[in-house]
């Protein structure tokens, strides 16, 4: 009986579903979204995109051809110049931190939008950056910082990883191509153009980070802060040579700060019946034209405070990060081997040249397959 009335249940549950519909319907267009960064002592980058459907995701509609300036109440003005996708710019500017500013934008439909005049943030020096090794043996990099005057409160990081590693093997052959079909019509020595073979052994990776990491040390009775940024899992390959972290402190206003909250929940804690549900973004930014429009975005000014730490493999004992390289001897004259593998060094050979040849795959050869570029950064050491 239990049986029948679970079931019956289960039954009623599955066919309970109608799909929702939001309340509030968006105009054809979409909403103005207002997104990017404005460095009291740096640059300054704003994206303007605009809002679409939830069921639509095959498309990113960028503002493009806006005039946006940013405007302080000395009467001052920084234009932003598009850079296109809808990127404004300024490379480089310094605000006065006595002055209050705002983000002005009119549209190419002739909309105008504002934010409110905020005041300039000071963030206080990064007191440290670093990294400890936890119990599975990965590596958690954190930051510590405080403001002596008690007056920050809320923050905002950025991080930039980069990262260098090397192939598994050198390869000291090439395929031979045909000069006029340019098909692999066989296996030669890559001398005397060895620098080929160095470029295809040392790559750089790098990744900033995607979602926002904020902290804030306002329930506390010292403005101070210890927060983690990024974690690396243990034999990852990002510690295998030389790993470089580059991060950005942002001081926040306590609106910003639950502003970008609100955002962050609504984007990493919603997703099943059971999570959060989205919350309404109301930013610092306003339609002039039509002031009941909906904007979505908040414009917030701070100086940035920088730090970088490097970590050389050589810190970290027992890292052990290993790509698996199956060898292959191969018959020269295997063409149908040609597309599967990369050639290493000769095996085999007589009077008329390499008969055999020792072959890996490509990923184990050429560094960029793994994602990577072989031009050097230009801080790196």
């Amino acid at each position: 009986m239990r049986k029948i009335v679970y079931c019956c249940l289960l039954l009623v549950l599955l066919c309970c579903k109608d799909r929702y519909e939001p309340p509030v319907k968006a105009p054809e267009s979409g909403y103005l979204v207002i997104e990017g960064y404005i460095s009291a002592d740096g640059p300054a980058e704003i994206r303007l995109t605009r809002s679409i459907p939830l069921d639509d995701t095959a498309r990113l509609i960028n503002e493009t051809l806006a005039k946006v300036e940013l405007q302080g109440r000395d009467n001052s003005t920084f234009n932003l110049t598009e850079n296109g996708q809808g990127i404004y710019r300024y490379n480089r500017q310094t605000l006065n931190p006595a002055q209050q500013y705002r983000l002005y934008i009119k549209t190419r439909a002739g909309k105008e939008y504002a934010s409110e005049y905020v005041k300039v943030k000071i963030a206080p020096l990064i007191d440290k950056v670093d990294w400890i090794r936890d119990n599975a043996g990965g590596l958690q990099i954190s930051i510590a910082t405080h403001d002596p005057n008690n007056s920050t409160w809320y923050y905002r990081w950025t991080t930039e990883e980069t990262w260098e590693y090397h192939s598994s093997y050198y390869t000291s052959l090439d395929f031979k191509r045909d000069s006029v079909t340019k098909e692999i019509i066989g296996i030669q020595w890559r001398y005397p153009d060895m620098s080929t073979e160095r470029r295809w052994y040392i790559c750089w990776s790098n990744q900033n980070a995607t979602n926002l990491i904020l902290g804030s040390s306002a329930k506390l009775s010292i403005d101070s802060i210890h927060k983690p940024l990024v974690y690396i899992p243990v034999n990852d390959i990002k510690l295998s040579v030389l790993y470089s972290l580059n991060v950005k402190q942002y001081a926040l206003s306590k609106e910003e700060y639950e502003f970008l909250e609100k955002m962050r929940k609504n984007s990493e804690e919603t997703g099943n019946i059971f999570g959060r549900q989205p919350a309404d973004l109301k930013g610092n930014i306003r339609c002039l034209s039509d002031p009941k429009e909906p904007v979505i975005g908040f414009i917030g000014i701070a100086n940035r405070q920088e730090k970088r730490i490097w970590i050389h493999r050589s810190e970290v004992p027992d890292w052990r990060y290993i790509l698996s390289c199956e060898t292959h001897i191969v018959p020269v004259d295997s063409a149908a081997y040609y597309s599967m593998y990369m050639p290493v060094s000769p095996y085999e050979y007589d009077a008329t040249g390499i008969v055999k040849y020792l072959a890996v795959s490509p990923n184990c050869v050429d560094c960029r397959l793994r994602g990577g570029v072989i031009a050097k950064p230009s801080f790196w050491p």
